[in-house]
């Protein structure tokens, strides 16, 4: 399953990231890089480094919040819920909730940070949408008691975050020990 999920994230790097200037790969690693540096878990980063696996190791019919609608199937799912349920079975359960909760972090965060929307780029704009829009008070309220909310929001703006063209990061092999060490066992 490593060997799979790796070279996975290899070919993810001729695709560009949603209506982003960078690839999936480079997103990736970007947002686990940010992770690292900020002091992050292993756990957390290598959640970071795989939520968006929903979007390229998957048949894209079932996902429909890629940016290509027009291949999603009937009973079609966000890249986030799809990514998760592809690693529960690999991963610790902390890093399956918050790659499943990465989409809802962002429509928390639009609903309880008044300029968090403003700095959102136009292709998160059109995902958020897709997702389920802003947040309701009921559905913050619900969420704000997860006791891996803060791990998700990080996340998150991690992400937001992991969009620059040429930034430098270590290179995918960096990460296949931390990968391995979960899916070879």
């Amino acid at each position: 399953m490593a060997d799979r999920l790796l070279d996975a994230m290899a070919r993810s790097a001729s695709r560009l990231y949603g209506g982003e200037a960078v690839s999936e790969l480079e997103h990736a690693l970007q947002c686990a890089e940010l992770a690292r540096a900020a002091g992050a878990d292993e756990e957390l980063q290598l959640a970071c480094l795989l939520h968006d696996v929903g979007r390229y190791a998957v048949d894209p019919s079932l996902v429909f919040d890629t940016g290509e609608p027009s291949r999603a199937g009937p009973h079609a799912r966000g890249h986030h819920e799809v990514g998760a349920e592809l690693l529960a079975p690999w991963v610790p359960e902390r890093v399956a909730w918050c790659v499943r909760a990465h989409a809802d972090a962002k429509r928390y965060l639009c609903a309880t940070e008044p300029d968090y929307f403003a700095r959102l780029s136009a292709a998160s704009r059109h995902t958020l949408r897709l997702q389920g829009g802003v947040m309701t008070a009921v559905e913050v309220a619900r969420l704000a008691v997860h006791p891996w909310l803060p791990d998700a929001l990080a996340l998150r703006r991690w992400d937001d975050g992991a969009k620059v063209v040429g930034k430098a990061t270590r290179p995918l092999s960096a990460w296949a020990p931390l990968i391995r060490r979960c899916f070879d066992r």
